[in-house]
């Protein structure tokens, strides 16, 4: 909790070498709720999908903006860029158990210059961490 009553927690998103740190938001969601989440999100690129979010920061029902990690399965690679999800313009309401819909398709951030992250990892680190397995095994 932080000084303005924000209940919230640390989460660590490792995109290869890149330690990706956000503040989820405790408010309308528990912990539990984002960790089952980010499984779902995983195994859903790990059995085969080429797209897939987990989210970082669900902001309740309403006009609130929604934070995630959109992820795209290209060849061997899985690609990471931050997302955000305005609310006001949805037709229906937004569900975070169920993200993966806002993704859409894949803009190559460094192909098309444009200012924003962009994080690449192999697809067979992703599929180890689904799988439950350390990758590399030495660790």
């Amino acid at each position: 909790m932080n000084d303005a009553g924000w209940p919230h927690a640390g989460a660590e998103l490792i995109a290869g070498v890149t330690r990706l740190h956000r503040r989820i938001d405790l408010r309308f969601w528990r912990i539990a709720d984002y960790e089952r989440q980010w499984r779902e999100g995983i195994a859903r690129l790990v059995n085969g999908a080429e797209s897939s979010a987990l989210m970082s920061a669900f902001s309740g029902p309403g006009d609130a903006s929604h934070s995630m990690w959109a992820l795209w399965r290209e060849a061997t690679s899985v690609y990471i860029q931050p997302l955000c999800v305005l609310a006001a313009p949805l037709d229906d309401p937004f569900d975070p158990r169920a993200p993966y819909e806002h993704v859409g398709a894949r803009v190559p951030v460094t192909e098309n210059d444009l200012p924003m992250d962009e994080w690449r990892v192999e697809l067979d680190q992703l599929m180890a961490f689904g799988l439950r397995i350390r990758w590399p095994l030495s660790q």
